[in-house]
């Protein structure tokens, strides 16, 4: 499976690797970094945050730290924060976007029911995307993406339980960026009527490498090779296209090591350089 990524790298870096624009994604951030400000200036004897609303700002807090003023910084994304970040999807492939992880189909009904669907959404089994019900639409539409990663991180276990476990960070050998395969929608909140843009990553059987790594399931993200990233992109593709796209990266394409447990510390801040550090 993946639940957690990195992606760090320069906005040029990334414009240049992909050809698109950060102008959504700048506009985007605006919005985000009002809200929060309204929020934190907020009287709270008059009105006090809900808890929904602390969650909310923490992870606004975590996001807008993370884009700075070269680049993007998100050394350890953890999927049940639920942030967005930059992809580029196959309706608008000339400018970045920020959809959120963990995707919500447009049939849902309310929050709750978003909330409670999303922990479940933040990975799709590539090989039924055309048959489960969160994800066939989105399949079916062609809403696919790149997801822009410098590495992930999984874990090995050492025993049958998974009491016992080491933390490995992967990364794509000499290549700064390496585009995850993804499913996106577009759900609309009734509370504020306001669109909300998300999306999933697709996942397909380990290769070699990280079915020795991640030896409980035996999963990889989807990893597409540069040389195929507008061929994902394309509208025109049949579901077998799509299908054989979805197929394990060869070994040699990844490289990985063991890193230490900062990554599971609680309260500590992980959204730095030492949590993908060597041991």
């Amino acid at each position: 499976m993946c639940y957690h990524k990195a992606l760090t790298a320069k906005y040029e870096t990334l414009t240049e690797r992909y050809g698109a624009a950060w102008t959504s994604v700048r506009e985007e951030l605006d919005v985000i970094r009002e809200q929060h400000l309204l929020m934190r200036n907020r009287n709270q004897q008059e009105e006090p945050y809900s808890k929904e609303e602390l969650s909310r700002m923490r992870t606004d807090e975590k996001t807008l730290s993370s884009f700075r003023e070269d680049g993007v910084y998100r050394y350890h994304e953890n999927g049940f924060d639920f942030m967005p970040g930059p992809v580029v999807t196959l309706g608008a492939p000339e400018e970045f976007k920020l959809f959120r992880w963990g995707m919500i189909p447009f049939w849902v009904k309310d929050n709750e029911s978003a909330a409670k669907l999303r922990i479940q959404t933040l990975n799709c089994i590539s090989e039924e995307m055309y048959d489960k019900p969160s994800f066939r639409d989105a399949a079916k539409n062609n809403q696919r993406c790149l997801i822009p990663v410098t590495g992930f991180f999984e874990w090995q276990w050492a025993d049958e339980k998974g009491k016992n476990k080491t933390p490995f960070f992967i990364h794509p050998g000499q290549k700064p960026v390496v585009s995850i395969a993804g499913l996106y929608s577009r759900w609309r909140d009734k509370t504020t009527s306001d669109y909300v843009y998300t999306y999933t990553v697709l996942t397909t059987v380990a290769n070699p490498l990280m079915a020795e790594i991640h030896n409980s399931k035996k999963r990889m993200p989807v990893i597409i090779p540069p040389d195929y990233e507008r061929d994902w992109l394309n509208p025109n593709l049949s579901k077998d296209d799509v299908l054989a796209l979805c197929r394990p990266i060869e070994d040699d394409f990844l490289g990985a090591y063991k890193i230490s447990k900062l990554i599971t510390t609680k309260d500590a801040d992980t959204n730095v350089p030492e949590v993908m550090a060597a041991l």
